[in-house]
C-alpha cells in the first residue's frame, strides 16, 4: 500500500508563518509537519509516498529528498508544471481531486487497490496501520473522523450508526441546537484529513484540471452506488491550518515528547 500526503497549500491562514516557509514546513514541537506526517507512515511500515507541492516547493524537497534518510521512498509532484497538453506554468494547484488524479500512474502502481490519503497540515497520534486495517474492500473510503464541537467550520461528515457515512454538511451549522437537529439517531464527525481510499476513487475524478476530491469524486461516486464508511480512531487530533490550532499542536507536542509511541515516531530514520 503507498500514501499519498496533500501539501500543495499556500497557507494563507498562517500568514505571516508563511511568507517565509512553505506550509508543511511549518512546526510543531520542533518538527515540520510534512516530516512527522511522513515519519507517522513510515511507522506505520507504509513507506512508498507522494507528495503534491506547489507553493515554495524547493525548500520541501531540499530537506527531504528521496526520503531515504527518513527510510522511505518520496515521489514528488510539483503542481506548478504543466500538465499533458499544457503550455505554461500553473498558476494555482489542482485541488485535493486534481492532486490525485495527477498522482493515478503513482497511487495504482504498486498493485494495490487502496491507498492513505493524509493531510500535510495536520497533527495527530493516530495508529495508520490500524486505520489501514479498518478500511473494508466493499467502501470506496474509509475517512477518519473526530468529534470537537469547537470546529464547527470544518468539514463535517453525516456519521450513521454501524459504520457508513449518511453524507456531508456543506454548509456548517450555525449553532449547538441546529448541531443537534443534524445529528438526529448518528452524529457529526470532522473529517481529519486522514483516510484510506480505493484507488477506484480516481476513475471518478476529471482529467487535467482543478478538482475537489469530494465534489468531484466522492459524491459521484456515492451516486454511482459506491459507499463510503467512517472510522474514529484513538488518539489526539490538531487542525494546524490557523495560527491558534498550530500554537494548541506546538504546545501539545512538547508535552508528550517522553511517551513511547512518541519517541518511536521521532526515531524513525535516526
Amino acid at each position: 500500500m503507498r500514501a499519498f500526503v496533500l501539501a500543495a497549500g499556500l497557507g494563507t491562514r498562517l500568514r505571516p508563518l508563511t511568507r517565509l516557509l512553505a506550509k508543511p514546513m511549518v512546526a510543531a514541537g520542533d518538527m515540520p509537519l510534512l516530516e512527522r506526517a511522513i515519519r507517522q507512515l513510515a511507522v506505520a511500515g507504509i513507506t512508498e509516498i507522494g507528495i503534491n507541492l506547489f507553493y515554495k516547493p524547493e525548500s520541501i524537497q531540499a530537506y527531504f529528498g528521496d526520503g531515504s534518510r527518513f527510510g522511505v521512498q518520496i515521489t514528488w509532484f510539483d503542481e506548478r508544471l504543466p500538465l499533458p497538453g499544457q503550455q505554461g506554468q500553473r498558476r494555482e494547484p489542482l485541488g485535493t481531486g486534481g492532486g490525485l488524479k495527477a498522482a493515478e500512474e503513482f497511487l495504482t502502481g504498486d498493485g494495490s487497490d487502496t491507498f492513505v490519503l493524509v493531510n500535510g497540515d495536520a497533527w495527530h497520534t493516530f495508529d495508520l496501520a490500524e486505520v489501514a486495517a479498518a478500511h473494508e474492500p466493499d467502501a470506496i473510503a474509509t475517512m477518519v473522523v473526530h468529534r470537537d464541537r469547537r470546529r464547527p467550520e470544518l468539514h463535517l461528515l453525516k456519521c450513521a450508526v454501524g459504520s457508513h457515512m449518511a453524507g456531508f454538511i456543506h454548509r456548517p451549522p450555525m449553532n449547538l441546537d441546529e448541531l443537534e437537529a443534524y445529528e438526529g439517531s448518528g452524529f457529526l464527525g470532522i473529517y481529519t484529513g486522514v483516510a484510506v481510499y480505493s484507488t477506484r476513487v480516481l476513475s471518478h475524478l476529471p482529467t487535467g484540471r482543478v478538482s475537489g476530491l469530494v465534489v468531484h469524486g466522492l459524491q459521484p461516486a456515492v451516486r454511482a452506488g459506491e459507499t463510503i464508511r467512517w472510522h474514529q480512531a484513538e488518539g489526539l487530533w490538531l487542525d494546524c491550518g490557523t495560527i491558534d490550532e498550530l500554537q494548541r499542536a506546538d504546545t501539545y507536542a512538547r508535552s508528550v515528547r517522553t511517551l513511547p509511541s512518541e519517541q518511536k515516531i521521532a526515531s524513525v530514520g535516526e
